[in-house]
């Protein structure tokens, strides 16, 4: 179970913590399933319901993107994540022109092979006083998609609400190639036919500092750091200097053709990725996800295993049946992977769901499981294994959807994941002593999942072990990608 918030709603599975917006998200989720733009997700992510306030396609962004309302410290500090995705952006003080029109413009390149999806991509997003969200800019208006490496302008248009008070603008490359990025430009309405420059400090990137130890172009900011990409101010011939971004390396999980595979079992198609050599560790992710909520973990995890992640059924890649969803189902269908596959027995790794898709396997399917990890899983959906807050935020979910379910696509497909989160699972302690695999039961001191539960799943294994990251919450995979892949890499070396 995961619980995200949007302005006063709450979703599903998150991207990356603190981010202002966090659920039914891919992020990591994808952009309106546009393999082109997820977030790595920052993952997390599975999708958002596309019944809030927000068109779905721009939700998704802005939840993965924005985050004005951060605690300065919260934003000071950059943190390093495994992204297919590099963001950047500006904040701009657009008060003293509410209510009027605006128009913003930049010039990019792509440099790419032609039959590569490397694109680049600018949008803009409005807030007001308190942070809140206002507007965003229409998808897609600025995205270059040529990849000849040839400048070209591109332009977006949008309208100031009266209570903006501070425009966000955002700018994204995606997978791998060269991509420049120059002469940023915003104005606003003036008069009929009349435009008045609104100040954006840097937009040529002709200041020849760097805004901070990160060493980014002055007044720019990355949203975090990614090793797959390179940054500089570059210089052309002619004296004219612009931001230089290179990708390589960068890795789409969760939709990548290379690693990616299809099996059709107990009646529908199932979606997982490969990667690494070793024993067998099976990856699951949860509620709403994707494989690409473990960006942060299949690189490291795949050094030392053959990682086998999956899509769960009914989410990410993966289809869905006409079954309702239980944790026993989604056992069912792993233990048919594992016997399509030929690997008689494979680690299981599982975050949330998949903790709990974990214990149904391990429980129903024990000569399959050599060793079980979860991370906040639940035996059961009350107060006494969840906060309050978080069945509560579920409860709207399920009654939102099943309002919409007839006129909307989106929550037809959500709808059964938010039943799964109420109804499901339907374990109990007792029923833990037919575990035999050893396993380590992970949560966050700041879990939505209650510790005594916890404590409780831990104690009832025969082989269970408890582990909480001080600080961290249900999203530790995405907050401490380090301490987690260590936790886990440290329990399955031991004989």
């Amino acid at each position: 179970m995961f619980l995200g918030k949007v302005n006063g709603q709450r979703y599903g599975e998150p991207p990356p913590p603190k981010c202002a917006l966090h659920q039914h998200l891919a992020v990591f989720g994808a952009w309106g399933q546009r393999p082109g733009n997820q977030v790595a997700t920052f993952g997390i992510v599975g999708e958002v319901l596309s019944y809030s306030f927000v068109p779905l396609k721009q939700l998704i962004l802005l939840l993965a993107l924005l985050a004005p309302g951060l605690p300065a410290a919260a934003q000071s500090k950059l943190q390093t994540q495994v992204s297919p995705v590099f963001y950047f952006r500006q904040r701009v003080d657009v008060q003293p022109y509410a209510g009027k029109a605006y128009r913003l413009s930049a010039r990019m390149k792509v440099e790419a092979p032609a039959g590569d999806s490397a694109d680049a991509n600018v949008f803009a997003v409005v807030f007001d006083k308190k942070k809140n969200y206002l507007a965003m800019s229409k998808a897609g208006q600025m995205r270059a998609r040529r990849r000849d490496g040839q400048w070209r302008t591109f332009s977006l248009t949008g309208q100031l609400p009266k209570t903006a008070a501070q425009l966000v603008l955002n700018a994204n490359v995606y997978l791998n190639g060269t991509f420049g990025y120059d002469d940023f430009r915003l104005e606003v309405a003036s008069g009929k036919g009349q435009w008045q420059p609104v100040p954006l400090p840097n937009g040529d990137f002709e200041a020849a500092r760097a805004d901070s130890a990160n060493g980014f172009p002055n007044n720019w900011r990355p949203l975090f750091l990614n090793n797959a990409y390179r940054y500089r101010t570059a210089a052309e011939a002619s004296g004219n200097h612009y931001l230089e971004l290179v990708g390589q390396g960068a890795v789409n999980y969760g939709r990548n053709a290379a690693a990616g595979h299809t099996v059709a079992l107990n009646g529908i198609k199932l979606y997982y990725e490969t990667y690494g050599q070793g024993e067998p560790l099976l990856l699951l992710h949860g509620n709403g996800q994707s494989i690409s909520a473990f960006s942060g973990q299949i690189p490291e995890l795949a050094k030392h295993y053959q990682v086998i992640a999956v899509d769960t059924r009914a989410q990410g890649q993966s289809t869905n049946g006409k079954q309702t969803l239980t944790y026993d189902l989604f056992a069912d269908d792993m233990s048919a992977l594992l016997k399509a596959l030929n690997i008689p027995a494979a680690h299981v790794v599982g975050w949330s769901d998949g903790g709990n898709t974990g214990l149904s396997l391990a429980l129903h399917h024990p000569q399959q499981v050599k060793k079980l990890v979860t991370m906040g899983a639940n035996l059961w959906a009350d107060t006494l294994a969840v906060t309050p807050a978080t069945l509560k935020e579920v409860h709207k979910g399920k009654t939102m959807t099943t309002l919409l379910y007839p006129v909307n696509k989106q929550a037809r497909r959500v709808r059964p994941l938010m039943v799964l989160l109420l109804d499901y699972p339907r374990m109990q302690a007792t029923d833990l002593a037919g575990i035999a695999a050893p396993t380590l039961v992970l949560a966050g001191e700041k879990d939505l999942i209650q510790p005594a539960h916890t404590r409780l799943i831990a104690s009832s294994l025969p082989h269970g072990r408890a582990h909480i990251f001080p600080g961290l919450t249900h999203y530790a995979p995405r907050e401490d990608p380090a301490a987690f892949n260590a936790a886990v890499l440290a329990f399955l070396a031991q004989p």
